[in-house]
């Protein structure tokens, strides 16, 4: 949803023009799709290090890393989803594009295995044993 989000905002941004000028071309733009990509390829990466991570030591002791991704990914492609909203305006919410089905898709998983916090305080707590482990070695 966050690949196809961006691939919406960037094809809208080439053809919607404001004060004369192509949404492109202003700087907060540009700097959204940036930003967006940058923390799409990071998500993508929290993924994958989880996924190594469960296949080199299994999931139980791969908990943390799998936190992190259940914690990260739906709120990054969350911000991209909204970023190309705001590039719609508008037809971001309407039914004219697929940006509120995935919005709302995407806030539903962020509760659907669990709310944030809970996934936060249980990342802390393995963080800080963590670092007792390191601290004693």
């Amino acid at each position: 949803m966050a690949e196809r989000a961006l691939e919406l905002m960037v094809a809208r941004v080439q053809e919607r023009k404001t004060f004369g000028r192509q949404l492109a071309s202003h700087g907060v733009v540009l700097d959204n799709i940036a930003r967006s990509r940058i923390k799409l390829e990071a998500a993508r990466l929290l993924v994958l290090n989880a996924a190594a991570k469960m296949d080199q030591v299994g999931p139980k002791a791969a908990k943390k890393e799998i936190g992190i991704a259940k914690v990260a990914v739906p709120n990054i492609a969350l911000d991209i989803v909204d970023k190309a909203v705001q590039m719609f305006g508008a037809a971001g919410v309407s039914q004219d594009t697929p940006l509120a089905y995935f919005w709302g898709a995407l806030r539903t998983l962020r509760l659907a295995d669990g709310p944030d916090e809970i996934h936060i305080r249980q990342i802390a707590k393995q963080e800080i044993a963590d670092q007792n482990r390191k601290a004693k070695l």
